[in-house]
């Protein structure tokens, strides 16, 4: 069994994790202890984490003087079972197969699904099912409904943060097993469209959720072996891969489809990847639609549209993918009613794209500007765009190369009339510092969901004077660094917010596309990923020209900003986190 890289600074609680991972300290203190579970825990330690740990090893590798009394009272359920995957971990330290269901799915499914006998089939089995254990934040079922209703009109919710108590019972955090509440409808079946997927871990908060017997379609953009044998021994999973046209670009979009029994379905878009670590000490950002019922049968084609023309721009993301199973899914968004959507759908997808006559640019920063220049209300030049992604690409030699030729030039346009002589508005760009990490719930550890490195950085020393502190205070999450990507533009003066982006896309060419420079060629828009986010617009959300900021107004609620206004500028002495800084 390999070593768990975080070593005595394991914060895991996951079950699974303990079946694949050794941990030299807790072995010791685990042998030294007797087996009623009396323990001397060094002080050093946080008590109350490495006594919960213990409990794991106990239900996983149970002393004799514990099994004979556990073996009494064994029940006839049959629990969950972690496979140890022979070659390691994924990137989240984590990556394994969930590989039971309840006793009736498993006895239903033994005869079909082939056995177990691959690199999968180490098993340590748990004697309780026992939700605590696999989930650090556990919000009482049966209440999503109405907080999702309470939310209204934003819908923008951030994930709760295992090390940051107030984040557990904030009316606008969520966590996955919410997502899959019943009180949201009854899932009959699902699609997670991720970068990195830990199937095991996923498994898991189906199982909990009671849905692990339904179908599920996984596009992933991160390969594992444990992807690539999952629908051997669990049938209801199908998993695929998506293929990139380049080696260097990313399928990164984080998107939930979730079909219910009575017909009606739901979209879901986040920043977070499905696994452990990004649902635990780290900023997310996630956006739930309302419950999308199906329309009659005899609907016109055109019906159940929303004002945002929402459901055809996902349709025509999905069909990008050329992959055949997710034709039902497109046609079942065709037969629902999206007319409750407030927010645009915004998308990238790989290749060159140019404007038509029809929809004007389909994909990336061009078609964000082109919904700011039909819809965002005026905007005083001075007003800066501000960007905020966990990861920063490679930007050129100075802030006009792209930020300003491209990127910002999409995102400052308006409804002003044309003709007028604009100015380029400021450009600011929150992203942690070294001090912002260093001070984390999990120290340097935090910054594990920053890929921003050295050699990139180096080549572009003018951003630093752009950069802000990640500070989020008002939202409990100051030290949980930020995976989420946003982009706005707001007044302090005023307390208003003229629109506001979440996405998967972080800051670079690759997730929102560049021009070519060829004058004599209609301007083409190279981009390299897939991501997916939503665009908040104010005259579609509350009716008005600007979102509140900071308070409600006129029966308005403010917009749930991610982080602290006004920003925080980095100090001459302040440095970004750089992931070199992870690796001595």
């Amino acid at each position: 069994m390999k070593e768990c890289p975080y070593g005595e600074k394991c914060y895991r609680k996951n079950p699974i994790h303990f079946g694949e991972f050794s941990h030299e300290h807790l072995d010791a203190i685990y042998r030294k202890g007797n087996a009623s579970g009396d323990y001397d825990i060094p002080a050093k330690y946080s008590s109350d984490l490495i006594e919960t740990q213990l409990k794991l090893l106990e239900k996983l590798f149970p002393k004799e003087g514990a099994k004979k009394e556990k073996q009494a009272n064994v029940s006839g359920a049959n629990p969950p079972v972690a496979a140890q995957s022979s070659n390691g971990s994924s990137s989240s330290g984590s990556s394994s197969t969930y590989a039971s269901g309840s006793s009736t799915s498993q006895a239903a499914s033994s005869s079909s699904a082939p056995k177990d006998t691959s690199k999968l089939a180490k098993k340590q089995k748990l004697n309780e099912r026992n939700i605590r254990d696999y989930i650090p934040v556990v919000v009482e079922k049966g209440g999503m409904a109405k907080k999702l209703k309470e939310a209204a009109p934003y819908n923008m919710f951030l994930t709760a943060i295992t090390d940051s108590k107030p984040t557990h019972s904030e009316s606008l955090s969520v966590t996955l097993q919410e997502i899959l509440d019943e009180s949201l409808g009854e899932i009959e079946s699902s699609v997670q469209i991720n970068f990195m997927v830990d199937i095991g871990w996923l498994l898991g908060h189906y199982y909990f959720a009671g849905i692990l017997d339904k179908p599920l379609l996984v596009l992933y953009g991160d390969e594992s072996p444990e992807l690539l044998s999952i629908g051997k021994f669990k049938p209801q999973v199908t998993a695929i891969g998506v293929k990139m046209p380049t080696p260097f670009a990313t399928s990164h979009t984080k998107m939930m489809l979730l079909a219910y029994t009575d017909g009606s379905m739901r979209v879901v878009i986040s920043t977070a990847n499905l696994y452990e670590d990004d649902w635990h000490n780290r900023t997310q950002g996630v956006w739930i639609s309302p419950k999308l019922p199906a329309l009659p049968e005899d609907a016109d084609t055109g019906a159940g549209e929303s004002e945002t023309g929402f459901k055809q721009d996902l349709m025509l993301y999905l069909v990008e993918y050329k992959i055949s199973q997710l034709q039902p899914w497109i046609a079942r968004i065709r037969k629902s009613d999206f007319s409750a959507i407030n927010v645009f759908f915004l998308g990238s997808v790989p290749g060159g794209h140019r404007e038509s006559t029809v929809r004007g640019h389909p994909w990336g920063h061009a078609r964000l500007g082109a919904l700011l220049a039909k819809h965002a209300a005026p905007i005083n030049d001075r007003i800066p765009v501000v960007c905020q992604s966990s990861s920063i690409g490679s930007l050129g030699a100075n802030v006009q190369a792209w930020i300003q030729q491209d990127f910002v030039n999409s995102l400052k346009r308006d409804s002003s009339p044309l003709g007028k002589l604009r100015q380029m508005p400021p450009f600011k760009m929150i992203y942690p510092s070294y001090g912002n990490v260093s001070g984390s719930h999990d120290g340097m550890l935090g910054g594990g969901c920053l890929p921003y490195g050295k050699n990139t950085n180096d080549k572009q020393p003018w951003l630093k004077e752009h950069l802000q502190q990640w500070k989020s205070s008002d939202r409990y999450r100051s030290r949980a660094m930020p995976h989420i990507k946003s982009y706005t533009r707001y007044n302090l003066e005023e307390q208003s917010v003229y629109w506001f982006v979440l996405t998967s896309a972080n800051l670079s060419k690759a997730a929102w596309g560049c021009f070519n420079k060829n004058s004599n060629i209609q301007p083409c828009l190279r981009i390299a990923n897939y991501e997916a986010g939503v665009l908040f617009l104010p005259r579609f959300v509350t009716g008005e020209d600007t979102f509140p900021l900071g308070n409600n107004r006129d029966g308005v609620p403010a917009f749930p900003l991610p982080y602290d206004v006004p920003l925080t500028p980095y100090s001459a002495d302040d440095k970004p986190f750089l992931m070199d800084y992870l690796q001595g």
